[in-house]
């Protein structure tokens, strides 16, 4: 069965073309996004390079996993959007929709996270196993439409994060490593090395799927945004023991994963990697730095981060559906 034929189309919704995104479809996908800045305020404007990015993420499965509506002048009215990362301790769907500002509360919304959902079970049928399946997905919370929808449709908050910034024209710390340990840039000799430090770093935290080389490139160091120049490491003889990747993310500096193994926590590496991470930006001329950060993470980062200057700009609510 073709996706875009995966759901029954109200006949409120007929008028509108219903099928997979295509790699083309990427500026005017963009467009239908950007028109609805003002109202929806991502602390992130859409751009094109990341939508970029998120097709390749969906390579062959792009046409599986995505569902437009095309208005009668081919312009992109709504687009929805579905990933599977390997299942560990759940079999989980990431979802992601979108409707243009001017023609919603017209059954779109509603109509996109129906399809999400199905293709969802349709992905996960084939499992022989009894692990729980999950819909995710997140707004800002400050769009009550969203989240009366996802309510709606059986979604409940499970988690909070915040967006968070520094300016760099203040002074940044100079806070060093202990004593015996190497400061280095990222280079791709160490690029193993850094992920498996990731995975031992986030192992049981929560949203944190688990990592193969292919989805470390596709979510870390593979990515248009990264600079492997602005990005460092600790290490203690050959060890990767803590790691600060950065981003450049429309202009401003971006703190993409920040990590200590944990038996080297307590001992300053992650504010000492923060700091260096703030002076290479402020020498790369960069105003501002910018990061994300769940609210309940058991580490202490919050307080780590608004110990150097970083305050909470936007709060963003993360949302779980069990299928099962």
């Amino acid at each position: 069965m073709s996706p875009a034929n995966l759901l029954f189309v109200p006949e409120e919704l007929s008028a509108y073309q219903w099928r997979p995104a295509r790699r083309e479809d990427i500026p005017a996908v963009y467009v239908m996004r950007a028109a609805g800045v003002a109202v929806d305020r991502p602390h992130t404007p859409p751009s094109e390079e990341r939508l970029g990015h998120l097709f390749g993420l969906l390579g062959e499965h792009l046409e599986q996993n995505t569902l437009l509506a095309l208005a009668e002048d081919d312009a992109v009215a709504a687009a929805a959007f579905v990933f599977f990362p390997p299942p560990e301790d759940a079999h989980l769907a990431l979802v992601d929709g979108h409707v243009h500002v001017r023609l919603r509360g017209r059954g779109l919304g509603s109509y996109l996270l129906s399809w999400l959902e199905a293709r969802a079970r349709q992905e996960f049928s084939g499992g022989e196993d009894s692990l729980p399946q999950l819909l995710r997905t997140s707004c800002a919370a400050h769009q009550s439409d969203r989240i009366a929808l996802f309510e709606q449709h059986g979604f409940q908050a499970a988690r909070y994060s915040y967006t968070m910034q520094r300016g760099l024209v203040e002074p940044v710390p100079e806070i060093p490593l202990p004593p015996g340990m190497d400061l280095q840039s990222w280079s791709p000799a160490l690029d193993p090395a850094v992920m498996r430090a990731f995975t031992a770093a986030f192992q049981g935290q929560w949203g944190m799927p688990g990592m193969t080389p292919d989805l470390w490139r596709d979510f870390f160091t593979g990515v248009p945004q990264f600079r492997s120049e602005l990005s460092c490491l600790a290490l203690a003889g050959d060890e990767v023991v803590g790691f600060c990747i950065n981003w450049v993310v429309d202009n401003n500096a971006w703190v993409e994963a920040l990590g200590v193994l944990p038996d080297w926590r307590g001992r300053g590496l992650a504010s000492a990697l923060l700091s260096h991470s703030l002076v290479l930006f402020q020498a790369a001329g960069f105003t501002r730095a910018a990061l994300d950060v769940d609210a309940e993470n058991p580490t202490g980062a919050l307080r780590l981060y608004q110990k150097l200057g970083f305050v909470a700009v936007k709060e963003e609510i993360h949302y779980l559906k069990q299928l099962t």
